[in-house]
């Protein structure tokens, strides 16, 4: 017998990719047995797909009853056996399965019919399929019985408790949803090994759906949901991507990026609306876009305006034009110079922008017309509010 050695078992190991093995698949019960697993792991992944599948699935359900000759769930209805709470609770358990995912409506209308109602008797929908045709809504106990019946569908997920609103027409009975296509969920782990590694976990999914879509449909999904809300985790600290392929960091040279907004001169209404969005620095505010930044709080037309003429004075290529409003809509750093002898990348020295790099500081002077020294960015504190000037309309 030959041992392996622990970097050889290290490299065993960290080659090993998960298999997913169906033991046994039905109509609406699947179970499925994934291994191996790095310890602890098991647990991890097992409850967050059971979690998943019994609350985010998306589904199809009837959310609202209207009966003619009914107008609230304590009406009878002739020649027939159940009241109107049995019904409602019958029409619950219809289970069907959309081809559109678009809310819309059923109706059923029996006449001259003895016995059983059936969730097969309701009118065949071009976007709906019962996938339970046979569940029992109503008996009626003689040919006179009439009913006349429309079921209102619609698309979610979860279960949403049935709410009356004002505003719903006299007859409106609404229903509890179930949108939920997943009855029934369960994991266990077990323990497994890998050659001589036996800290491996294997786990065993079982899920039990209500037909309207099979387990390998249901996992597949419940997974896709898990890996799209942890799609933003892992860009975590990286750029956003702008249109065009460009960066919102990669264009924002240094020498703008550091300028606090006090260092701009606004006036007192535009700083403190830009403060509380939490933007400190000019790089702040060229990560927004001007919709955006119309957004906050006190900061209209005027304080857009009176913004963007000093990022113009700093170099930043914001069009002139204000009838083409199609740079609104983008982050503002997609307008600052790139190339090389711009004040944007922090070379330019004039009159409207100075930018030096002497000495280990960063310095920035708004120019002649302006009654301001140099100013060292590498030491400054943080400022308090000042009184708002009166709000814009």
């Amino acid at each position: 017998m030959t041992l392996m050695t622990e970097a050889e078992l290290q490299l065993e190991t960290a080659s090993l990719a998960p298999e997913i093995t169906t033991d046994r698949s039905q109509d609406s019960y699947g179970r499925f047995i994934i291994e191996p697993l790095t310890q602890g792991f098991g647990v991890t992944l097992g409850n967050a797909i059971r979690r998943v599948l019994l609350n985010s699935l998306p589904g199809v359900a009837i959310t609202a009853v209207r009966i003619e000759g009914a107008q609230h769930e304590y009406s009878t209805l002739p020649h027939v056996r159940e009241d109107m709470v049995d019904f409602l609770l019958n029409v619950k358990d219809i289970r069907i399965q959309s081809i559109t995912g678009r809310p819309g409506t059923m109706r059923l209308d029996v006449s001259g019919k003895e016995g059983e109602i059936t969730a097969g008797d309701i009118q065949r929908h071009g976007d709906y399929t019962i996938v339970n045709p046979n569940l029992v809504l109503l008996n009626a106990d003689s040919k006179d019985a009439q009913l006349s019946v429309e079921f209102t569908v619609e698309q979610g997920t979860g279960f949403r408790a049935a709410e009356t609103s004002v505003e719903d027409p006299i007859g409106i009975l609404p229903v509890d949803a179930i949108f939920t296509p997943i009855r029934r969920a369960n994991f266990e782990v077990e323990a497994t090994r890998v050659g001589q590694v036996t800290d491996f976990d294997r786990l065993v999914l079982e899920v039990w759906t209500d037909g309207t879509i099979t387990p390998e449909d249901a996992v597949r999904k419940g997974t896709q949901i898990i890996i799209d809300q942890l799609q933003p985790f892992a860009s975590l600290g990286e750029p956003a991507a702008l249109p065009g392929g460009q960066q919102s960091g990669l264009s924002i040279p240094p020498s703008l990026s550091a300028i606090t907004i006090e260092d701009l001169h606004l006036s007192t209404r535009t700083q403190n609306s830009l403060r509380r969005g939490n933007l400190a620095t000019v790089g702040h505010v060229l990560e927004k876009s001007a919709a955006e930044l119309l957004e906050l709080r006190n900061f209209g037309e005027q304080s857009l305006n009176e913004l963007v003429q000093r990022l113009r004075e700093m170099g930043v290529a914001i069009p002139e034009d204000d009838e083409d409003r199609a740079w609104r809509r983008v982050p503002l750093a997609t307008l600052v110079p790139s190339a090389e002898g711009t004040v944007g990348a922090g070379a330019e020295q004039g009159a409207d922008g100075d930018a030096d790099e002497s000495n280990g500081r960063s310095v920035f002077s708004m120019g002649p017309d302006e009654d301001v020294s140099e100013v060292d960015l590498t030491h400054y504190s943080r400022r308090s509010f000042a009184p708002d000037d009166e709000d814009e309309e």
